[in-house]
């Protein structure tokens, strides 16, 4: 059993059952900066890490290369459920340019359509995403090239 401490709580030092609990914290304190420092992001970031833990954020989720089209997929469809459970605006905003973004990608990166979406509402959304200036750069590029992958598989 570990040592205790003053207050009945094992002492995280001499925890025999190894980092379990540290790093579960850890991941926790993570979470609640995350939401303090941007409420709207902290969702998306969450389903994100579900999906591919070691993911900086979604951005950067969506845009690796490493990321195949089956986490793509699994990707879209958490942000398509954000896109109406999101417990605020920015927060549903934020996840319906992910859903394009993740859509836009396996267009790009693996030259798959993962969405039954009519390739005018695509459009659009791509052009949306790529003129929005709170997205990131790397984000608002894939739009016109999704545009281009996307008359190419016509």
């Amino acid at each position: 059993m570990p040592e205790m401490t003053t207050h009945d709580f094992p002492d995280p030092q001499n925890d025999p059952s190894g980092s379990h609990a540290a790093q579960s914290l850890g991941d926790t304190l993570r979470w609640a900066f995350e939401l303090d420092s941007s409420p709207a992001i902290a969702g998306a970031a969450f389903l994100t890490r579900e999906i591919i833990p070691a993911a900086k954020d979604p951005f950067d989720a969506i845009i690796a290369a490493s990321t195949t089209q089956h986490q793509l997929e699994d990707l879209k469809n958490a942000y398509k459920m954000l896109r109406t459970t999101g417990a605020t605006a920015p927060e549903r905003s934020l996840a319906a340019r992910l859903y394009a973004a993740t859509i836009a990608a396996a267009l790009v990166r693996h030259g798959a359509m993962i969405s039954r979406q009519n390739p005018f509402t695509l459009a659009k959304a791509f052009e949306e995403m790529s003129a929005d200036p709170d997205m990131p750069e790397r984000i608002r590029e894939l739009g016109p090239l999704a545009i281009d992958a996307m008359a190419r598989i016509k």
